[in-house]
């Protein structure tokens, strides 16, 4: 793997396969110049947010508007082979090391403050997100357990084609997110450019999982949407949807960065939708399964839809 180039890009290699990467939010919020949508939506301090990844370079699709770059990407039979998959606790002490280096860098940046600081070098969210699919990751409920028994909140983001991995989960993510890419198969396969014929069938595995997890935690489908590509079919979208029966759906534009600018993946800047458009098709959306949007975020161009009222009322893990 081309470790050298995905340094350059902001990634801090963990181990054998897993990295930690300060998002733009963790330096706006700890500087004191505003927070993410996790936290408008959710309540999650972004300078206290762990945006990390236990499978840097693994994933079961090529999704079109991913941000990953995908020419390094590896086998994960690989490290089977080699039995080389690191242990859970040792990732968790590593990410929070990692992540204390870089709060380190502010110490005395004169835009942050001594509180801000503070308050970065205790950690209190994890998002297993970066990049690649996690739970290609094969100790995803441990790694789980170590942030749990730290006391932090843990995202958890999955694209669903490892189902019987999601149903085998012994300790579940504060949140569970399904990515919900394409309102139907044809477009899905446009889309994710799928690794293999049966990742559609797994997704929808995967929704009923999700709609059976509710009963455990939080549960979250999270859109991602390009102009020309699957911005489209609002009833599609809304069966999933329903299938699902998640608490929330987040809608939100694609954004034009890093591997998203490659020749091979057909996109411009013209097909990020504005936050006019991103709110206009989650009414659709929800005016089709039922579900209120209760909260957006501009400059991530995101909208949130809750299941219902009391859903809406209840999102926030950490009150203001």
């Amino acid at each position: 793997m081309k470790y050298k180039t995905l340094e350059g890009q902001g990634y801090h290699k963990i181990g054998s396969h897993s990295a930690v990467k300060p998002c733009k939010w963790f330096k706006e919020s700890i500087l004191g110049r505003g927070q993410c949508y996790k936290n408008k939506f959710y309540g999650i301090e972004s300078h206290r947010c762990i945006q990390c990844t236990p499978a840097l370079q693994f994933c079961t699709n090529a999704c079109r508007f991913c941000w990953r770059t995908m020419e390094f990407d590896a086998d994960p039979n690989e490290m089977d082979r080699m039995k080389g998959w690191d242990e859970p606790e040792f990732l968790a002490e590593k990410m929070i090391a990692e992540q204390m280096r870089f709060v380190s860098g502010y110490g005395g940046n004169e835009l942050s403050t001594k509180k801000l600081c503070e308050e970065a070098r205790q950690p209190k969210q994890v998002a297993l997100s970066l990049a690649g699919e996690p739970m290609i990751y094969p100790h995803m409920s441990g790694l789980i357990d170590e942030f749990t028994k730290r006391n932090m909140t843990t995202f958890l983001v999955t694209n669903g084609t490892l189902p019987k991995r999601i149903e085998e989960l012994e300790t579940l993510p504060t949140q569970l997110y399904l990515s919900m890419i394409s309102p139907n198969e044809k477009m899905y396969t446009k889309t994710a450019r799928p690794k293999s014929k049966e990742n559609w069938g797994k997704y929808l595995e995967s929704l009923d999982i999700l709609s059976s997890a509710r009963k455990k935690t939080r549960t979250v489908l999270r859109m991602t949407l390009v102009r020309w590509l699957n911005a489209l079919n609002a009833k599609g979208y809304a069966e999933q949807i329903i299938r699902a029966n998640p608490d929330y759906v987040e809608v939100k534009s694609f954004v034009y960065v890093g591997g998203a600018r490659g020749d091979d993946r057909g996109l411009d800047l013209s097909d990020m939708l504005t936050l006019d458009e991103v709110k206009k098709f989650a009414d659709e959306i929800g005016k089709e399964c039922g579900y209120r949007r209760s909260e957006e975020h501009a400059p991530s161009r995101v909208v949130l839809l809750s299941r219902d009222k009391k859903t809406e009322g209840e999102r926030l893990l950490c009150k203001k």
